[in-house]
């Protein structure tokens, strides 16, 4: 019994951890239902599946808030942001393990580790806000991405 219940928990598990596919999230556009850490896994799983469309970074820009996109934008110009070495590593990357979130009122900080496509482990760190723009009410859009030194683990 105790087997049997153990796998369904694992199967539950699995399924929700893996709701996300990318052909879910090429449709996907910033609603007031999608949380924090959402967004950003969307944001993720779009730059792991990057494509020579760059499919993958066009579907990060729309959750780029209108304040981020002021500074980043336009979509040409993020691109080549998203392509420069600093944040290079998140297109295709093998891995991402989510920290914990913070969230404070309306802003929201999400710390994500990356393991590049050559295996190196960088840290994201996601700020996110609840944006108040009629077009985005209620909606968490990230306002920047911050490189963190991610500390070395001996075996």
């Amino acid at each position: 019994m105790f087997r049997y219940y153990t796998f369904f928990t694992c199967l539950i598990f699995f399924s929700y951890a893996n709701s996300w596919s990318f052909a879910s999230i090429e449709n996907a556009y910033p609603k007031p239902t999608l949380k924090p850490d959402e967004v950003v896994r969307i944001q993720l799983l779009a730059m792991k599946n990057n494509d020579t469309s760059d499919l993958g970074i066009k579907i990060t820009f729309r959750f780029a808030s209108p304040a981020n996109k002021l500074v980043t934008g336009p979509l040409e110009r993020f691109i080549r942001l998203v392509k420069n070495p600093s944040y290079n590593p998140l297109l295709n990357h093998l891995d991402a393990d989510f920290l914990d979130l913070k969230i404070n009122e309306k802003i929201a900080v999400q710390d994500v580790i990356i393991t590049s496509s050559k295996g190196k482990r960088i840290g994201f760190r996601f700020r996110l806000s609840l944006q108040q723009s009629p077009d985005y009410r209620n909606c968490w859009m990230t306002d920047a991405v911050m490189l963190f030194k991610v500390p070395e683990v001996s075996a």
